[in-house]
């Protein structure tokens, strides 16, 4: 003989289901807990660009400053002098997977968000920004930073030397703790 399943019957056995209640209470606490955890995981991401650009970054001045110390050991003003303009990409031993190469006066909205690029013609090392809701650019967008390679001088007037290169921003720039609104 078959039983027949009664509210009544679920009930005495222990077995019951979830009410339409408590399903809405479940969806919304996975909801909250999914909105919650996609901030963080968007804020991981900006920390992940601005890490890996400043590390870029330093890497750059490293490279740059090698290259005129060498160059300054052998004698070689000219070509101490010759690394003013240049492309600090060319001093790495590897350049960054997001490396996009040289250009001839390259269209900075073209460039694929979170890469660098170098302007042969404005002779400057362009980062394109992905996340620019947390950036703060000193330039109309897109979003990006600007660098250049620049002289640092010794002495006064007639008596001034070139005594170092910097890897040196164009404008000042921010990465931001929260989004732009």
């Amino acid at each position: 003989m078959v039983k027949s399943l009664t509210p009544t019957t679920l009930r005495r056995s222990g077995q019951r289901g979830f009410t339409l209640l408590e399903l809405a209470v479940v969806v919304v606490i996975i909801c909250i807990l999914v909105f919650l955890a996609l901030g963080k995981y968007l804020e991981l991401l900006v920390d992940v660009e601005r890490s890996t650009m400043e590390y870029n970054l330093g890497s750059l001045r490293s490279a740059v400053t090698l290259q005129m110390a060498e160059r300054l050991v052998k004698g070689d003003q000219a070509g101490a002098a010759s690394l003013v303009g240049s492309n600090p990409m060319r001093y790495l031993t590897e350049a960054p997977g997001n490396y996009l190469g040289e250009f001839d006066s390259p269209d900075p909205e073209a460039m694929e968000p979170g890469s660098w690029f170098f302007d042969r013609k404005a002779k400057v090392l362009h980062y394109r920004v992905k996340n620019d809701r947390y950036f703060e650019p000193g330039l109309p967008p897109p979003p990006q930073a600007r660098f250049e390679v620049r002289a640092v001088l010794g002495g006064e007037g007639d008596a001034a030397y070139l005594a170092g290169v910097t890897l040196a921003p164009l404008e000042p720039y921010s990465w931001l703790k929260e989004p732009k609104r």
